[in-house]
């Protein structure tokens, strides 16, 4: 079976222990430190590289050909803008125009309401006056009618008159 304390112990020691390197005595823990300063300072070399490549693609681009793409996606927007203004133009030109038609033709509506009342009242009027001049004629005709009836039954009775009085006529 393993002894657990004797690896403890060895593990406290090793913080006491010493190395002797190039007639420098080192402890474990500086050992450590030398060891994460000198990752630190290699990996700070290999992110500067890293860096100064970026900065050299960077550097390298023509921007030229950015300002162009640039200038000619702000020719579209201008132009797209111009285009939209036109179209906001042009449909409130159609709102105006529709407006102003519906307003002649509501009143081109009103007239011909009117002019259909006005003609209405007219037909009215001629059939009522129309209505007056035939009873009027039919009055008259029946007064003269009945004039007529009276005058030949006057001539009537007096011709059977003078008929019954004719002597011969027996």
């Amino acid at each position: 079976m393993v002894d657990t304390t004797k690896i403890a112990d060895e593990i406290d020691g090793l913080a006491d222990k010493q190395v002797k390197v190039g007639g420098v005595k080192l402890t474990f823990a500086s050992i450590m430190a030398i060891f994460a300063f000198i990752s630190t300072v290699v990996g700070g070399l290999y992110g500067g590289f890293v860096l100064y490549q970026r900065i050299e693609a960077v550097a390298g681009l023509d921007l030229d050909e950015y300002q162009a793409e640039i200038r000619f996606i702000d020719n579209k927007i201008t132009a797209l803008t111009e285009k939209s203004e036109q179209g906001i133009d042009y449909t409130r030109d159609i709102k105006n125009n529709l407006k102003n038609d519906i307003l002649r033709l509501e009143k081109q509506s009103d007239r011909t309401e009117q002019l259909v009342r006005n003609v209405l009242d007219d037909a009215r009027d001629m059939i009522d006056k129309a209505s007056r001049r035939f009873e009027t004629q039919r009055e008259q005709l029946r007064s003269t009618q009945k004039g007529d009836m009276a005058e030949l039954e006057a001539r009537l009775e007096k011709l059977v008159q003078r008929a019954l009085d004719n002597p011969l006529a027996n």
